[in-house]
């Protein structure tokens, strides 16, 4: 089983991007299970959101303590004190919004970062980024296709919409910048 913890702030699209990874998941033939975490419900206020994938029913429903990968939506949330690399396994992976390599991200085994606020304005607009986060996701960890999460993009969002936002997330897929150690 791969558990996740998505970090972000109110408003970027975390919650969202854990429910529409579920999504994608199914459409692979997987189980998964997504877990939001809300804490104050206010725009710019840290959210934390956790998801689960597996071959196998999961019949766990707690949130995530000891993930194998962290999405970071905001990595000013360590300015503000917030761990994101609590619990994360030896082995662990970390998804990040920059548009460089994140400082202070040892002990990761492997490291996708990608500009997913450009690479959204680029393609959809001022909204959040979780197409692109999610893009940048199916390419560091390969856990789930992104021809499934293109297609679970289209059905959540009918229409121009749902397009924009699967050309969104593989425009992010083609530019995460992976490394692995």
């Amino acid at each position: 089983m791969y558990e996740l913890v998505f970090y972000g702030r109110g408003g970027q699209g975390a919650v969202t991007a854990s429910k529409i990874l579920v999504a994608a998941a199914l459409k692979d033939g997987l189980y998964a299970q997504a877990v939001p975490s809300f804490g104050q419900e206010r725009k710019g206020a840290p959210v934390y959101a956790y998801a689960r994938i597996d071959r196998e029913p999961i019949f766990l429903h707690t949130f995530v303590y000891e993930p194998d990968c962290v999405v970071v939506f905001d990595c000013s949330l360590l300015d503000l004190g917030v761990n994101v690399h609590q619990g994360v396994k030896p082995e662990g992976i970390l998804v990040a919004n920059s548009p460089t390599l994140p400082s202070g991200a040892s002990g990761y085994s492997k490291i996708g970062y990608v500009d997913a606020w450009k690479v959204t304005r680029e393609y959809i607009g001022l909204v959040p980024p979780n197409a692109a986060m999610l893009g940048a996701l199916a390419r560091t960890t390969k856990w789930f296709s992104l021809d499934a999460l293109c297609a679970a993009l289209k059905e959540a969002m009918p229409g121009e919409k749902g397009e924009r936002n699967a050309l969104c997330a593989r425009a992010a897929y083609e530019r995460t910048v992976v490394y692995e150690y």
